[in-house]
């Protein structure tokens, strides 16, 4: 391995780290001039194409945060679009720029761009709002990045608030839309079934109330004429099975959370008429 793969490897790197790589000051200067490499202050380095945030949080000598840091591990990051950065207690009090959050304090060993997972797990849970929090640490469970069992370790120390919002994390949401599906429809007493295998169709996202199976499509798996052929097989499978299914796109989910619930629910009235009339 190369210094340069090593620096891919770790997304953003230090003098010390590359030259621990094998780099020599003049190969750096030489890939600065070449554009494949980035300086983006003294001692810090980024390849070329990186990500904006991390760029921020390198101009910074901070490290990414809370949501930030959650999307750059493939997590779900709610919507907030501002750059959380986590900077040093002793870093100088510039004043924050347009679209950035800073943080002050310290955290565990990580990356010098972002803070550990653990770290960012805590302070997502300290800094976003509730939903979003479970959401996060829903999408990190079902990423395979910590389980039901191991996430309280990681909030052992920290406050009984964020205690309390990790236990409510639960595996089976592939995405952060589904986790605040459940969390809305738990809250009003439905019982949510994730990842229902069902004969013939394959998984389906949820079930509820043990009767009516929920689908949220995200724009990604559920765009273009194969996405679109898929879709419809699996319709025809759960109606050959004589399962109930609503559909949902994930944008309506995130714009009108009430209203998709609220058709859940006028749907699941419903289905308590038709079984009440066939008793």
């Amino acid at each position: 391995m190369t210094w340069y793969d090593e620096l891919h490897r770790l997304g953003a790197a230090s003098t010390h780290q590359l030259v621990a790589a094998g780099a020599t000051p003049r190969a750096l200067t030489a890939a600065v001039r070449a554009g494949t490499l980035i300086r983006v202050r003294k001692g810090r380095y980024a390849p070329r194409g990186t990500p904006a945030p991390v760029l921020a949080a390198l101009r910074a000598g901070a490290r990414l945060t809370c949501v930030s840091a959650a999307r750059s591990y493939g997590l779900w990051g709610g919507m907030d679009a501002r750059t959380h950065l986590l900077v040093p207690k002793h870093a100088g009090r510039s004043a924050e720029e347009p679209g950035q959050v800073r943080h002050w304090g310290e955290a565990e060993h990580g990356e010098i761009w972002r803070v550990s997972l653990a770290d960012c797990l805590r302070s997502v849970v300290r800094c976003a709002d509730e939903e979003t929090a479970v959401a996060v640490l829903d999408t990190a469970i079902s990423a395979g990045l910590t389980t039901p069992r191991r996430l309280p370790i990681a909030f052992l120390r920290e406050p009984a608030r964020s205690r309390s919002i990790a236990a409510r994390a639960r595996p089976g949401s592939d995405s952060g839309v589904e986790s605040i599906l459940r969390q809305r429809l738990t809250c009003r007493g439905h019982l949510v079934e994730q990842q229902v295998a069902v004969a013939g169709v394959g998984r389906v996202d949820a079930r509820v109330d043990g009767v009516l199976f929920i689908e949220v499509d995200g724009y990604r798996y559920h765009s273009g004429r194969d996405a679109f052929e898929r879709d419809r097989v699996r319709d025809l499978g759960m109606a050959l099975a004589g399962g109930r299914r609503l559909r949902f796109p994930a944008s309506l989910v995130l714009s009108d959370p009430d209203g998709v619930v609220a058709a859940i629910e006028a749907v699941l009235a419903r289905e308590d008429v038709t079984l009440g009339n066939a008793g």
